[in-house]
């Protein structure tokens, strides 16, 4: 008998269904890590802005004086950053409400317009914990600062997201205000 070589109508069934597979696990794949991609770009976002915040606000306490806080808020007088356009002192609040890291300001009067419209802006969201600290010296950490005279030699900010992220805890050395030297 004389046969003529090709394949079978099973044989190239088979082929298929296999080709049929290695494409599903290719796609499979590339989706994978399409959505890998995804998640980096977003986290890396996310914490890019994270380092801007605090940055900025580790600027705003550098620069700040008359420090009023206890764990959960801050109250003290500083300059805004250039960015915003606005000159002159203000007093500023950090705080936290609900799950909300919040920034708050308005211009630094002592007269009678000392109730000035301000501003505010969102610091950061999904904010499980804000832990805020203050070295006094030979008093150490205490979570309570209340007298203005006395500037913390060191200020220590903490955040807890919901998620469980955590910043690097910021410590700022707010500025030093410098006594002229009595000259004799």
């Amino acid at each position: 008998m004389n046969r003529i070589g090709g394949f079978t109508l099973l044989e190239l069934l088979v082929v298929i269904a296999i080709l049929g597979l290695i494409l599903a696990a290719l796609t499979n794949g590339v989706r994978f890590a399409g959505q890998a991609w995804q998640v980096q770009e977003r986290q890396s976002s996310r914490q890019g802005d994270l380092d801007a915040v605090q940055n900025q606000l580790r600027n705003l306490l550098a620069a700040g004086t008359a420090f009023e806080g206890d764990s959960t808020s801050l109250r003290f007088v500083s300059a805004l950053p250039q960015a915003l356009a606005r000159g002159g002192l203000y007093d500023v609040e950090l705080h936290w409400t609900g799950d909300r890291l919040q920034l708050g300001w308005r211009p630094h009067f002592k007269g009678p317009s000392k109730d000035a419209a301000g501003g505010g802006t969102e610091l950061a969201k999904d904010v499980a914990g804000l832990n805020l600290s203050y070295y006094m010296g030979t008093a150490g950490w205490q979570p309570v600062t209340a007298d203005k005279s006395k500037t913390p030699e060191l200020i220590r900010v903490a955040v807890v997201f919901n998620d469980g992220r955590t910043w690097v805890p910021l410590l700022v050395a707010p500025m030093i205000e410098l006594v002229p030297a009595v000259t004799k």
